[in-house]
C-alpha cells in the first residue's frame, strides 16, 4: 500500500468516525409511516402523523425564537434599504421589531397545504424534501444580517430557497408539497 493510500485510507476511516458520531445528533424528519407509501394512500390520522411529524422537525431545524429574529432582520433590512440603507438604520429596525414580537398562538390543526388527493409521492421521498427544504430555508434566513446592507443595495434579499433535487423528485409525483404548484 502507497503512502498515498494509506492515507487516504486513514482519512475514510476518520470520516466515518467523525460521522458516525454525528448521527446522534441528526435531525431528521421521521414520521413513522411506511415510506413505501404514497400520499394519496394515506389515511387522515397518517396526514395528521405527517403533518405533526413534519412541524415538530421544522421547529428542531428553525426554532420559533431564530424565526422572529430571521423575520425582525429581514424585514428591518427591507425598510432600511427604502430609507437609506444604512447598517445602523437597520440595526435600530430589528431591534424595535425583536422589542415588539406580537404572542404566537398555537393553531388549531396542522396543514401543510398538499393536496394528498393528487400526491403519488412516497412517504420517503415527501420526508426528504421537507429536510432540503427545511435546512435550506432555515440557512438562508439565518443569513441575513444588516451588516450586509452594502450588499442588499445592488440585489436585495430574498426568502426564496431554491428548490433541490429532493423536492424536484417530490414534487414531480405531489406537485403542491413545500409550495409548489
Amino acid at each position: 500500500m502507497t503512502t498515498a493510500s494509506r492515507l487516504f485510507s486513514t482519512l475514510l476511516g476518520l470520516l466515518a468516525v467523525s460521522l458516525g458520531a454525528c448521527k446522534e445528533d441528526d435531525t431528521s424528519l421521521d414520521s413513522g409511516i411506511d415510506g413505501a407509501k404514497q400520499g394519496d394512500e394515506l389515511t387522515d390520522a397518517e396526514k395528521e402523523q405527517f403533518c405533526e411529524a413534519a412541524d415538530a422537525y421544522g421547529k428542531q431545524v428553525f426554532p420559533e425564537a431564530d424565526i422572529a429574529a430571521a423575520e425582525c432582520t429581514f424585514k428591518a433590512i427591507n425598510d432600511a434599504l427604502v430609507a437609506d440603507g444604512s447598517v445602523d438604520t437597520c440595526d435600530t429596525l430589528r431591534k424595535s421589531c425583536l422589542a415588539n414580537l406580537p404572542e404566537t398562538e398555537p393553531g388549531d390543526t396542522c396543514s401543510l397545504g398538499v393536496d394528498w388527493s393528487n400526491c403519488q409521492a412516497t412517504v420517503n421521498e415527501i420526508e426528504a424534501c421537507y429536510e432540503e427544504y427545511g435546512a435550506g430555508y432555515a440557512a438562508r434566513m439565518r443569513s441575513f444580517s444588516c451588516a450586509k446592507m452594502a450588499e442588499y443595495a445592488t440585489t436585495a434579499p430574498s426568502k426564496t430557497v431554491e428548490v433541490g433535487p429532493d423536492c424536484s423528485i417530490a414534487r414531480a409525483e405531489c406537485p403542491s408539497v413545500m409550495g409548489g404548484a
